[in-house]
């Protein structure tokens, strides 16, 4: 009798952030302007909406912070957003994405509402994942990473894509060797969800 066996699914880690008008309060709902995306091996999806929100909804923090920083070249409406990003997720290979964020209560609402109206991705894990070591050691080089990338960086610090290039960036340094002359590279994270 032959043994079936089951195939690994194959797992892919995609980091990402969102720029918003504002925090949400029981009288107003933040309205998505930016998304980034970074894939763990480097692919990048980038866009800022024309159709979501108008200046009058943004706060005086995104007035003078986050809008300044608008490249105003990968410009879609909502439609257009979630029909490519869905393409481009799909067009990652993996059999499964998991989209990955350090502020996920204020990220994740804006994928899932956008995905829930138009269609999910075949490939997309419809829950969102942190970043989380199983050691104290990569948790403190996880923050030394952002620290780092921050310091070269830190004129782009809230925009969407540049946000995403810097978890992924600190991950990566987590989990590399710590020092040259180690014997062992550093256990893999706990990607949890």
């Amino acid at each position: 009798m032959e043994l079936l066996k089951e195939q690994k699914k194959e797992s892919l880690s995609v980091f990402f952030d969102t720029e918003f008008t504002k925090l949400r309060t029981l009288m107003d709902e933040p309205k998505l302007i930016s998304i980034g995306l970074v894939a763990e091996d480097g692919r990048e999806f980038y866009a800022e909406l024309t159709d979501t929100y108008q200046k009058s909804d943004c706060s005086d923090f995104v007035l003078e912070v986050v809008l300044p920083l608008l490249d105003g070249k990968d410009r879609l409406m909502e439609a257009q957003l979630a029909a490519k990003m869905k393409d481009w997720i799909e067009g990652l290979g993996a059999d499964e994405v998991v989209l990955r964020c350090d502020s996920p209560a204020y990220d994740w609402p804006f994928v899932e509402e956008l995905f829930k109206f138009y269609g999910w991705p075949m490939n997309l894990r419809r829950k969102c994942g942190t970043v989380y070591f199983d050691n104290d050691r990569q948790t403190h080089r996880y923050q030394a990473g952002l620290a780092m990338y921050w310091r070269d960086n830190s004129g782009r610090r809230h925009h969407a894509l540049v946000d995403s290039r810097s978890m992924r960036f600190a991950w990566k340094y987590a989990i590399r060797r710590a020092d040259m002359g180690e014997q062992q590279k550093a256990t893999d994270p706990i990607l949890r969800i």
